[in-house]
């Protein structure tokens, strides 16, 4: 049988997993979306050059963020 304790922590890695992979999709549909202005001309590509991009696995390595259960 599971501890309660260990499926709770178990579930809150998985989120830190998928918020990170999510991190990651959201700076690839950002860096996208500047391609494609670059592509359509709107825009030289000093202007559209994405503010910063996370790495994903700062979010799963992050320890303050993690609970720490008795």
């Amino acid at each position: 049988m599971t501890n309660i304790y260990d499926a709770i922590k178990e579930k809150e890695n998985q989120i830190a997993i998928f918020q990170a992979q999510i991190s990651g999709l959201q700076a690839e549909i950002e860096a996208l979306r500047v391609a494609a202005r670059i592509l359509e001309g709107g825009a030289t590509p000093e202007q559209a050059r994405p503010v910063a991009v996370q790495p994903a696995v700062a979010a799963v390595t992050d320890k303050n963020k993690q609970r720490v259960w008795p």
